[in-house]
Protein backbone atom coordinates (compact mmCIF):
# COMPACT_ATOMS: atom_id res chain seq x y z
CA UNK A 1 0.00 0.00 0.00
CA UNK A 2 1.78 3.38 -1.33
CA UNK A 3 1.45 6.02 1.80
CA UNK A 4 -0.84 8.97 1.21
CA UNK A 5 1.50 11.56 -0.21
CA UNK A 6 3.20 9.24 -2.99
CA UNK A 7 2.11 11.24 -5.48
CA UNK A 8 2.28 14.64 -3.88
CA UNK A 9 4.22 17.42 -3.82
CA UNK A 10 5.35 18.16 0.39
CA UNK A 11 9.02 20.46 -0.16
CA UNK A 12 9.31 22.16 -3.31
CA UNK A 13 10.53 21.14 -6.83
CA UNK A 14 13.69 20.74 -7.18
CA UNK A 15 15.69 21.71 -10.24
CA UNK A 16 16.68 17.56 -10.80
CA UNK A 17 13.85 16.30 -9.58
CA UNK A 18 11.81 18.52 -12.25
CA UNK A 19 14.32 17.30 -14.96
CA UNK A 20 13.34 13.88 -13.85
CA UNK A 21 9.69 14.56 -14.00
CA UNK A 22 10.12 15.98 -17.66
CA UNK A 23 12.05 12.79 -18.21
CA UNK A 24 9.33 10.62 -17.55
CA UNK A 25 6.73 12.88 -18.91
CA UNK A 26 8.57 12.69 -22.31
CA UNK A 27 10.33 9.48 -22.37
CA UNK A 28 8.08 6.86 -20.26
CA UNK A 29 4.77 7.56 -19.83
CA UNK A 30 3.10 11.36 -20.68
CA UNK A 31 1.45 12.57 -17.81
CA UNK A 32 3.12 10.46 -14.91
CA UNK A 33 5.91 13.04 -14.54
CA UNK A 34 3.32 15.72 -14.20
CA UNK A 35 1.37 13.75 -11.53
CA UNK A 36 4.64 13.51 -9.62
CA UNK A 37 5.40 17.64 -9.76
CA UNK A 38 2.03 17.51 -8.31
CA UNK A 39 -0.30 19.15 -11.27
CA UNK A 40 -3.83 16.96 -11.63
CA UNK A 41 -2.86 17.65 -15.40
CA UNK A 42 -1.26 15.00 -15.46
CA UNK A 43 -4.12 12.93 -14.77
CA UNK A 44 -6.21 14.09 -17.85
CA UNK A 45 -2.41 13.60 -19.66
CA UNK A 46 -2.21 10.39 -18.70
CA UNK A 47 -6.25 9.40 -19.26
CA UNK A 48 -5.32 10.43 -22.97
CA UNK A 49 -2.39 8.36 -23.17
CA UNK A 50 -3.88 5.59 -22.29
CA UNK A 51 -7.09 5.86 -24.43
CA UNK A 52 -5.04 6.69 -27.59
CA UNK A 53 -2.68 3.06 -26.44
CA UNK A 54 -5.79 1.22 -26.43
CA UNK A 55 -7.51 2.52 -29.22
CA UNK A 56 -4.10 2.44 -31.67
CA UNK A 57 -3.78 -1.44 -30.09
CA UNK A 58 -7.08 -2.29 -31.04
CA UNK A 59 -6.78 -1.40 -34.70
CA UNK A 60 -3.22 -3.34 -34.61
CA UNK A 61 -5.49 -6.62 -33.78
CA UNK A 62 -7.50 -6.50 -36.65
CA UNK A 63 -4.81 -5.23 -38.65
CA UNK A 64 -2.56 -8.19 -38.01
CA UNK A 65 -6.01 -10.84 -37.92
CA UNK A 66 -6.35 -9.35 -41.85
CA UNK A 67 -3.23 -10.45 -42.27
CA UNK A 68 -3.24 -13.65 -41.30
CA UNK A 69 -6.04 -14.10 -43.07
CA UNK A 70 -4.67 -13.08 -46.24
CA UNK A 71 -1.74 -15.32 -45.27
CA UNK A 72 -3.43 -18.33 -44.59
CA UNK A 73 -6.12 -18.22 -47.24
CA UNK A 74 -4.64 -18.93 -50.72
CA UNK A 75 -8.14 -17.55 -52.06
CA UNK A 76 -8.56 -14.31 -50.53
CA UNK A 77 -7.32 -11.14 -52.15
CA UNK A 78 -5.48 -8.20 -51.22
CA UNK A 79 -8.83 -6.47 -51.73
CA UNK A 80 -10.78 -8.47 -49.47
CA UNK A 81 -7.95 -8.69 -46.76
CA UNK A 82 -8.54 -5.07 -46.07
CA UNK A 83 -11.96 -5.65 -45.25
CA UNK A 84 -10.85 -7.18 -42.31
CA UNK A 85 -9.42 -4.07 -40.70
CA UNK A 86 -11.10 -1.21 -42.71
CA UNK A 87 -13.82 -0.41 -40.26
CA UNK A 88 -11.62 0.19 -37.77
CA UNK A 89 -9.42 2.70 -39.48
CA UNK A 90 -10.95 5.12 -37.40
CA UNK A 91 -9.55 3.52 -34.04
CA UNK A 92 -6.07 3.38 -35.40
CA UNK A 93 -6.08 7.25 -36.66
CA UNK A 94 -8.17 8.46 -33.88
CA UNK A 95 -5.73 6.19 -31.10
CA UNK A 96 -2.74 8.14 -33.23
CA UNK A 97 -4.26 11.82 -32.85
CA UNK A 98 -5.06 11.35 -29.03
CA UNK A 99 -1.30 9.68 -28.13
CA UNK A 100 0.48 12.98 -30.25
CA UNK A 101 -1.83 15.45 -28.00
CA UNK A 102 -0.95 13.57 -25.01
CA UNK A 103 2.61 13.64 -25.48
CA UNK A 104 2.49 17.28 -26.96
CA UNK A 105 0.90 18.06 -23.85
CA UNK A 106 3.05 16.97 -21.45
CA UNK A 107 5.97 18.51 -23.78
CA UNK A 108 4.61 21.67 -22.76
CA UNK A 109 3.55 20.53 -19.31
CA UNK A 110 6.97 19.49 -18.61
CA UNK A 111 8.83 22.98 -20.28
CA UNK A 112 6.19 25.09 -17.31
CA UNK A 113 7.33 22.76 -14.28
CA UNK A 114 11.19 23.35 -15.22
CA UNK A 115 10.63 26.90 -15.51
CA UNK A 116 8.98 26.92 -12.57
CA UNK A 117 12.12 25.69 -10.65
CA UNK A 118 14.62 27.83 -9.75
CA UNK A 119 17.82 26.80 -11.00
CA UNK A 120 20.83 25.80 -8.38
CA UNK A 121 22.94 28.33 -6.91
CA UNK A 122 26.18 29.02 -8.97
CA UNK A 123 28.76 28.28 -6.85
CA UNK A 124 31.33 31.36 -7.11
CA UNK A 125 35.18 30.82 -5.55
Amino acid sequence: MLPKNFLSRSAPLTRPKAWGCAAINQLAFPGLGTIIAGRKTGYVQAALMLAGFFLTMGFMFFYLKGLLHLMMDSELNEAQAKDFYKPYAWAGITGLALCAIAWGWSLLSSIAILRATSPPPSQAP
